[in-house]
């Protein structure tokens, strides 16, 4: 703290016997309830959105881990697997396939976006939200129309991750593993 602020906090409180507003601000003590210059606003907004944007790519990455630990899903992905029987391809498939289940049940909470049942009739009303259905085949006109649910489609209802580690490198799937 500055010597000035010192002696301005010193004054104000055996003048006034508080601090006034504007020291109260100086001394980080409280908001300031100015408007910020336009410069400094854009720049602490585009600091928020890049923070929120590494938040959500350290989750992404996160996730990743966690379906790489828990069902070695990176390892089968990045895997050649023509050289292998379909047998061999799909007894693989059933390990990973139960260990990527375990963790959505676990960590992403899922629902269907349309709950009527694969194959049935649906229709699709004008205020449907383009974003959650996707029309497929032979397409012409707008809503409403009439149609059969191919696919229920999936929405995220929750995520549940984990905290995030404090200290590390964030960009790191698996770390490797060296056997000595």
């Amino acid at each position: 703290m500055s010597l000035i602020l010192a002696l301005k906090a010193f004054f104000s409180i055996l003048f006034k016997g508080k601090l006034s507003e504007n020291l109260l601000v100086e001394l980080k003590l409280k908001p300031s309830t100015e408007p910020l210059p336009a410069e400094e606003h854009t720049r602490l907004l585009k600091r928020a959105e890049e923070q929120a944007e590494e938040i959500g790519r350290q989750r992404v990455i996160q996730l990743l881990a966690i379906l790489q630990r828990d069902a070695r899903l990176i390892d089968f992905i990045c895997e050649d697997i023509r050289p292998y029987s379909d047998a061999q391809v799909g007894a693989a498939v059933r390990t990973l396939h139960e260990g990527c289940r375990k963790i959505l049940e676990k960590y992403v909470l899922l629902e269907p976006v349309m709950s009527a049942d694969e194959g049935s009739s649906v229709e699709i009303t004008a205020e449907a939200d383009p974003s959650t259905i996707k029309l497929i085949g032979n397409v012409s006109g707008r809503p409403p129309m009439k149609g059969v649910l191919r696919h229920k489609g999936w929405r995220v209802v929750k995520i549940d991750l984990p905290a995030l580690p404090q200290s590390g490198d964030k960009s790191i799937v698996a770390a490797a593993e060296v056997e000595v």
